[in-house]
């Protein structure tokens, strides 16, 4: 099954400790945020806050747009910038500081028991040709310029923070993304374990 994500499909929720609202893009199953095997979001981060805890979960954060983030992840800290990543434990006491003013992030959290993940960012601006046989596959377009993406011969157009989802029962994909600039896309592989 595949799945073209407009904004409007997307849902806005308040994050889990109340501090702010994350635009949610995708889940795995749920109402509530105790109750989902995986979920794909972004977050506008006005503020110096503290992480929400997702026990038991596996975390990975990208800022999208602004200045940046310092992370403190329990003792340590990462300094992300902009389409600068870092990966945590839904476990860590987690904070972060704002550079200089709002950001927004990319996020993907995950049960570790149960899928295998693969998270990269694609960034050229010729046409990228991709095999999957992952259980689930996620692309997010983060660039201005539209991103077309054929999957087995169907041609979709992602605007800018537009996603496909793709589900499949093992079968090998072949995707190949093109844009007429330069690309900036995420690309999100799960495997149920």
């Amino acid at each position: 099954m595949i799945k073209q994500f407009t904004s409007a499909d997307y849902r806005q929720m308040l994050w889990k400790n109340s501090a702010g609202y994350t635009v949610e893009l995708a889940r795995s199953a749920g109402e509530n945020l105790d109750t989902f095997d995986w979920r794909i979001s972004m977050a506008d981060v006005k503020t110096s806050s503290d992480f929400s805890k997702f026990n038991g979960m596996q975390r990975i954060l990208t800022v999208l747009e602004g200045a940046g983030i310092v992370l403190n992840i329990d003792d340590d800290s990462e300094h992300l910038k902009t389409l600068e990543s870092a990966q945590f434990s839904g476990d860590s006491t987690t904070s972060c500081r704002l550079i200089d003013g709002p950001i927004r992030d990319f996020n993907l959290i995950y049960n570790p028991e149960k899928w295998r993940s693969r998270y990269q960012w694609i960034f050229e601006s010729a046409s990228t040709e991709i095999f999957s046989s992952a259980d689930l596959i996620f692309i997010f377009n983060q660039s201005p310029e539209p991103l077309e993406i054929e999957v087995d011969r169907q041609v979709f157009r992602l605007a800018h923070h537009e996603s496909l989802k793709i589900e499949q029962q093992k079968a090998l994909k072949k995707l190949v993304l093109k844009s007429e600039r330069f690309k900036q896309a995420c690309l999100i592989e799960l495997t149920k374990i």
